[in-house]
């Protein structure tokens, strides 16, 4: 994957991790609270964010 690619797909999947754990705070705030959404936000949004950082660390020769 060309380093221009490697750092879009990095940059959205940080994007989508944040948005996504923003979204489980929200649903969890609620009242009477979301949990089911809220868990499954959170969980994609740290999939997210750990897709970022591995695609955006630089390699180990």
């Amino acid at each position: 994957m060309s380093p221009f690619w490697k750092i879009f797909v990095a940059i959205f999947c940080y994007i989508s991790g944040i948005v996504g754990l923003g979204l489980a705070v929200v649903n969890a705030s609620q009242q009477p609270p979301a949990t089911t959404p809220a868990i499954v936000y959170g969980a994609a949004g740290l999939l997210f964010l750990a897709a970022g950082i591995v695609l955006s660390r630089r390699p180990s020769y």
